[in-house]
């Protein structure tokens, strides 16, 4: 995998379904679409089939939901593209998506709401690392889908899970080591050869417990690091081009594997009627930028990715959501999230898109050093938040990125 060239991949809903596109399945356009990714570019498409769709109850996985997911690699691998399939989805634009079957009557508060039974819930979830039961029903979905899809010449990864850590947290790192044992195990029955990855969040950097890159890299081949579109105290700025590449050598030290850097990209200020546009600006949720900003970061991510050495790259979100579905969760409270996409509600592309399309060449750069790292692992863990801000400053200012 280390002599691969540099991976170009997007994340992908359809404009006019998002994430129930498994329910409202629309061959015509997701084949469009799939026409579209190639033709920008892209050489990876990441999918997600939606973990309750696939899976309403504990032994059951609908051969129409398995027939659908074969169809969209059918798709993406006419156009010569190779697919990333995200398995527990899991989390996804601020919402938990999870079966009912993991939910738990009583309720409780949390930064992330589910989203169940067509309804947005505040149940508690159960813990996926130490439930006998939902481990053994997501070993089965594991052998559903591979069964289903394993030798299809367009499978090119597995993703355990989109950002996990904001759903469930393992109670120690015997839970968690058990549970990718399992899971990767299970994933490697039919077919060895296909790389698994696991979609962390920043979270996983700063929290002392849950999937540290160290210990999930055990059991991957290789790591993703997710860029958070809401940034810390010490990363405010939606244009810092240093954060992408800078996460992605925080992960590969930590965790000694190669690294994808995944969900890059910032969401643009939409062409509203001067009215409408202030009532907008005062429902967003995160800062808009324009479409030349978009464009000029883009540039300088897919640049700094190449020179430090990343696997890859994975765009945010294929397209913005068309109106008409502006109001289903969670576009109806995330609205950034609507305005995320390389091209527009109508399917014309954004300015960022030029910059995917000139498919830009391997930088000759310098070799790449970690001397701005001055500590070891153990003493980064005592203080992580201190220490991932300081680290942050400290790339900064060895590279000149200020």
């Amino acid at each position: 995998m280390k002599d691969q060239p540099f991976i170009l991949g997007i994340n992908y809903w359809p404009r006019q379904t998002a994430m129930f596109m498994w329910r409202q399945f629309d061959r015509s356009s997701i084949k469009e679409d799939m026409a579209t990714i190639s033709d920008l570019g892209f050489s990876c498409v990441r999918i997600f089939p939606l973990w309750e769709h696939f899976q309403p109850k504990p032994k059951i996985v609908p051969p129409a939901m398995l027939d659908q997911l074969v169809e969209v690699l059918e798709m993406a691998g006419d156009r010569n593209l190779n697919v990333m399939v995200t398995l527990f989805t899991g989390h996804m634009n601020g919402l938990n998506w999870l079966p009912p079957w993991m939910l738990l009557a009583s309720t409780e508060r949390s930064q992330y709401k589910v989203f169940s039974m067509d309804k947005v819930r505040t149940n508690k979830i159960m813990n996926q690392y130490v439930d006998s039961e939902i481990i053994e029903a997501q070993i089965f979905f594991l052998r559903e889908l591979t069964n289903a899809v394993s030798g299809h010449p367009a499978l090119y990864a597995w993703d355990l899970g989109n950002e996990p850590s904001l759903w469930s947290i393992p109670p120690d790192a015997f839970s968690a080591e058990l549970w990718l044992q399992a899971m990767t195990e299970t994933l490697k029955e039919k077919d060895d050869t296909i790389p698994v990855t696991l979609g962390l969040h920043v979270n996983d950097l700063t929290e002392s417990g849950g999937l540290k890159p160290r210990l999930v890299a055990k059991y991957l081949d290789y790591l993703a690091i997710h860029v958070p579109p809401r940034r810390g105290p010490w990363a405010e700025d939606p244009l810092d081009a240093a954060l992408p590449p800078f996460l992605g050598c925080i992960v590969g030290w930590l965790g000694k594997i190669p690294v994808f850097v995944q969900d890059f990209g910032v969401a643009t200020e939409p062409v509203l009627p001067k009215t409408s546009s202030r009532e907008f600006r005062r429902e967003a949720d995160l800062v808009l930028v324009s479409e030349e900003d978009s464009a000029q970061i883009t540039a300088e991510v897919l640049t700094r990715l190449r020179r430090f050495k990343m696997m890859g790259g994975v765009w945010k979100t294929y397209g913005d959501y068309h109106p008409s579905i502006w109001d289903w969760p969670p576009l109806d409270k995330r609205v950034s999230e609507r305005f995320c996409g390389l091209v527009r509600s109508d399917g014309s592309p954004k300015l960022a898109a030029s910059v995917l399309e000139s498919r830009p060449t391997e930088p000759e750069e310098d070799e790449v050093s970690v001397e701005w790292i001055d500590l070891p692992e153990e003493d980064y863990y005592r203080d992580p938040r201190q220490q991932l801000s300081r680290l942050y400053r400290r790339f900064r200012e060895y590279y000149s990125f200020d």
